[in-house]
């Protein structure tokens, strides 16, 4: 009985958890179709509309990249709206041990691994850099060109 009741509390302690980012935990095969960059931030501010239009300045370089884009603020709104996804910022900030009042980025792979963290700006050219180095990546790229290039 003892045995059972520690194992219910368990589960209701990681079950938040679970739901922070549903994609990975109903993920059995071990990868994603897709990379994410999580940009959390305490509230909508100059940060958040930097990284949003700097998304928007390299959207070919994260597509050719499969690298898909949120910014989670503190109130659970996310960005770019027009997704219509909403979060459990808590159990999301908790999940990935990120302070309350903080800039904080996630680079994920397609391994639902996490792979860099960096705070309020980005460094895209480092990012994509640090993509291309990645096994999985190298595999996606061989022999063929980047559709970005000019």
């Amino acid at each position: 009985m003892k045995q059972t009741y520690l194992l219910c509390l368990l589960l209701m302690a990681l079950a938040p958890a679970s739901q922070a980012y549903p994609e990975y935990s109903n993920n059995w095969a071990g990868s994603m179709a897709h990379r994410s960059v999580l940009f959390f931030a305490p509230s909508h501010d100059n940060f958040v509309e930097r990284f949003l239009y700097e998304t928007r300045f390299h959207t070919c370089e994260l597509n050719d990249r499969q690298v898909l884009t949120l910014v989670v603020t503190e109130d659970g709104k996310t960005f770019p709206a027009e997704n219509g996804l909403s979060f459990n910022f808590d159990a999301l900030a908790k999940y990935y041990s990120i302070p309350k009042g903080t800039h904080t980025a996630i680079l994920i792979g397609k391994d639902g691994g996490e792979k860099h963290r960096w705070g309020a700006e980005t460094d895209w050219k480092y990012i994509s850099d640090l993509i291309d180095t990645m096994p999985m990546r190298q595999r996606e790229v061989a022999g063929r060109i980047s559709p970005c290039q000019v």
